[in-house]
């Protein structure tokens, strides 16, 4: 009886389990493939774990072909959400990885334009991160120039950044 309690608890953690953690197991044991599956099924689904483990591999280009478009697309979904954490880890990771590459200034603008689709939120965030040195060199120019559209979205918090850093002589 035993047995079978812990089996039935098992197989359902198993099916209950998301695709970022499947993919996570996959890569774990060496099937990358498994993995990109299961974090593209994720992506679908809005997680943002997959989100970022899926941007990430295509950021690095680790057992796949690196594709900054798909990373930059992926990742700047991310900076819609409120961990700054995550944020700052995503911005350090996009930005040192591309830093000294031939590419470099074209993954920057993929990963920028993304952003910008993304909208107010993610564009205030990454501001942020510009303004504030979080994790990125600061660039206070380009901070404000995305703090700026996300104030003109109506992003109560852009507002109140833009002139708690006087940002409007940038």
């Amino acid at each position: 009886m035993f047995r079978l309690i812990v089996t039935a608890v098992a197989l359902t953690a198993l099916l209950n389990a998301s695709y970022y953690e499947k993919g996570d197991d996959a890569y774990e044991d060496g099937d990358i493939k498994t993995a990109v599956s299961f974090w593209e099924k994720g992506v679908k689904k809005g997680e943002v774990e997959s989100e970022f483990m899926l941007g990430f591999l295509y950021l690095r280009g680790d057992d796949i072909s690196p594709d900054s478009k798909k990373a930059a697309s992926l990742l700047a979904k991310t900076f819609n959400h409120e961990d700054e954490t995550l944020l700052i880890t995503i911005a350090i990771s996009y930005y040192k990885n591309m830093r000294g590459s031939r590419k470099e200034k074209l993954a920057i603008r993929q990963f920028e334009e993304a952003i910008n689709k993304e909208g107010k939120v993610a564009q205030y965030n990454l501001g942020m991160l510009f303004v504030t040195g979080s994790g990125i060199k600061k660039d206070l120019k380009r901070g404000a120039a995305l703090i700026k559209k996300a104030k003109k979205a109506n992003l109560d918090r852009a507002k109140k950044a833009w002139k708690k850093y006087g940002l409007s002589k940038y």
